[in-house]
């Protein structure tokens, strides 16, 4: 697998979140939401990035915290029942996904797994985060950004 090291700064986001485990495909549900309600959003950056943003680890029951943002500039005219959230920078080890949504799960799995434990880097405990920029829209192709020290 081919990864990289980047190093991002701090940014703002706003979007939905999910607390769950997602067995009944609740986080494309909140993505379809979250796309349908984007228009709302009155302060997106230049960048207009997308994110999915898992801040927690899963809890014992396989739950864990997940919210699809978009990259904003400030945190003016939130729109009602959306959250905001300030993801520090830092560095990531990043791996680019292509494929099939269904599969991301086992993508995920090898991550862990695998590919991590074999990149002898060091877990940070800041938020992973899935990066949709114009490629998703184009291929199908994102980020997925594992906070390392």
């Amino acid at each position: 697998m081919n990864e990289k090291i980047i190093t991002t700064k701090e940014f703002k986001a706003v979007g939905l979140s999910y607390f769950g485990n997602n067995a009944n495909g609740e986080i494309p549900a909140l993505w379809q939401v979250f796309n349908s309600r984007y228009g709302d959003i009155k302060q997106k950056s230049e960048s207009m990035l997308c994110y999915g943003i898992c801040d927690s680890d899963m809890d014992s029951e396989g739950n864990f915290h997940y919210s699809a943002c978009v990259e904003v500039e400030s945190f003016a005219d939130v729109p009602e029942g959306m959250v905001t959230k300030v993801i520090p920078g830092g560095k990531y080890l990043v791996y680019t996904y292509s494929g099939a949504i269904k599969d991301l799960g086992e993508f995920y799995d090898n991550i862990f797994s695998k590919w991590f434990p074999a990149s002898q880097c060091e877990m940070d405990y800041r938020p992973q985060l899935e990066v949709y920029d114009e490629r998703f829209m184009n291929n199908g192709e994102f980020d997925i950004y594992i906070p390392i020290k």
